[in-house]
């Protein structure tokens, strides 16, 4: 098994081409996602040793100040800027095949080991782990960060 590095464009179309062998499709979010992230070449594709595609995985790099607004506000959606501003490896979408999600994860999991800090939005609640080596830990967010000021709700609402 082996993860292909090519241009965004081709990223895309393979992201889309998987969803479609198995007959999932695509909503109007994931495609979003999966276009602004293949601008920024942030999807990865995981492969078989004869080349069929197992899994794809769609994530941006974001600072602290937009892991904090995603946290606040549950329809915040991620500016084009937003996706390669900082080092937390923000998932967007991750999609398997049956049956080879164990095959997947082991080999994202390099790629994983190298962010410290990994969130993910399950059901509009965000999700922050910490990565300690290959070691992840669910890290509960302050609630200082979870409150706004009145000067804040313009811009956070936008």
């Amino acid at each position: 098994m082996y993860f292909v590095e090519q241009q965004g464009a081709d990223l895309l179309n393979e992201a889309i081409a998987l969803r479609v062998i198995t007959e999932s499709g695509v909503s109007t979010n994931q495609l979003q996602y999966l276009l602004e992230a293949s601008k920024h070449r942030q999807i990865i594709i995981a492969k078989a040793e004869n080349g069929e595609p197992l899994a794809s995985f769609t994530f941006a790099k974001i600072s602290k100040h937009t892991l904090r607004l995603l946290a606040i506000n549950a329809e915040y959606k991620l500016r084009p800027y937003e996706y390669s501003e900082g080092k937390i490896l923000y998932v967007l979408d991750g999609f398997f095949r049956n049956n080879n999600f164990r095959k997947s994860m082991t080999l994202l999991a390099p790629s994983l080991r190298q962010c410290r800090l990994i969130a993910y939005k399950k059901k509009d609640k965000l999700r922050v782990f910490y990565n300690n080596n290959g070691s992840f830990k669910l890290v509960k967010l302050p609630a200082s960060w979870l409150r706004i000021s009145d000067q804040e709700t313009d811009w956070l609402m936008e």
